[in-house]
């Protein structure tokens, strides 16, 4: 998944970066630097947000599941 795809997901889905980075338990800085083009976006984290938007897991689902609390 390339920055500008990332990119696009994102607001496609009106995700903030500090969302994508709780998704996938990394920090904030991690989020930013895939967005920036800086470092590739893991596959695994790619990997999520094509299933939410392909509606294979929501963003209620990963709420439900993840221990850590969602950022506000």
């Amino acid at each position: 998944m390339t920055s500008d795809e990332f990119r696009q997901l994102l607001k496609k889905h009106d995700l903030r970066q500090s969302d994508v980075a709780w998704m996938t338990g990394v920090g904030l800085r991690a989020a930013r630097s895939w967005a920036l083009g800086e470092f590739p976006v893991p596959q695994a984290s790619a990997l999520l947000l094509i299933a939410l938007d392909e509606q294979r897991i929501s963003r209620k689902w990963l709420e439900k599941n993840i221990d850590v609390e969602a950022p506000q």
